[in-house]
């Protein structure tokens, strides 16, 4: 069995939570099914915190699909049933890390992916 492209990309991230944030991965779902108005959709990655509730968004993409406003516009419909507060969309070569501010209904970019909630 082969890697896709993007399976490749997220398994670095999911390696790179663990072992270089010290994220707990009893708190990483993969691919996961949502629901979307009245569509099925899977998420990439989600991470949860302690109290699982739902914390950090991750979309993967493959390395030759550009990171742009259509993978935030993505990631931003399939929140709408997740509700997390930070994001992170890469494409192995790319990434973005945003926060999400509920007051004014809008994105803030951060500079790194944030440190796990304790």
């Amino acid at each position: 069995m082969s890697l896709t492209p993007e399976e490749r990309v997220r398994q670095c991230i999911i390696s790179y939570l663990i072992n270089q944030r010290n994220y707990p991965q009893n708190f990483i779902a993969v691919e996961g099914q949502i629901r979307v108005g009245k569509l099925n959709k899977r998420f990439d990655i989600l991470v949860y915190d302690r109290k699982m509730q739902p914390w950090l968004l991750v979309e993967c993409k493959s390395p030759n699909v550009r990171i742009d406003q259509s993978v935030l516009d993505q990631i931003s419909r399939y929140n709408i049933s997740i509700n997390a507060p930070f994001f992170l969309l890469s494409n192995g070569i790319d990434s973005l890390c945003l926060k999400l501010n509920t007051k004014e209904k809008s994105f803030i970019i951060i500079d790194s992916i944030p440190q796990y909630p304790q």
